[in-house]
């Protein structure tokens, strides 16, 4: 898997909202398949210095889609309701003192957008 600086407009937002809930010794890296991961140090008993996943972030197909071919304007208020929705899940559900093997794993899906 390759991973990236560059982000999609929707992960950069959602960077920006969810960044300062994790250490500074966290980053915000994209996927080749689009998932935002927050990587950094997790300490592991055999593994001291590895790196990995905190958390990561998906939008599924559907709201993918409906996100491409949305108006401007519905576009801009999809993103806010799905940055609100999974920013809260992230900010709830992190625990940083709480760092395993596995990531926290939050997608969004159309449900959010439909209420």
């Amino acid at each position: 898997m390759k991973l990236y600086t560059n982000f999609s407009e929707f992960n950069r937002r959602i960077t920006d909202a969810l960044i300062p809930t994790f250490p500074a010794n966290v980053e915000a890296l994209e996927s080749d398949d689009g998932k935002l991961l927050f990587r950094g140090p997790i300490p592991l008993a055999d593994y001291p210095t590895h790196i990995g996943t905190h958390v990561a972030v998906s939008l599924d197909k559907e709201v993918r889609v409906a996100l491409s071919e949305a108006l401007p304007a519905d576009r801009e208020e999809m993103m806010e309701i799905l940055i609100s929705n999974l920013g809260t899940q992230v900010r709830s559900k992190y625990d940083p003192s709480k760092i395993g093997p596995f990531a926290l794993d939050v997608i969004g899906n159309m449900n959010i957008l439909r209420g």
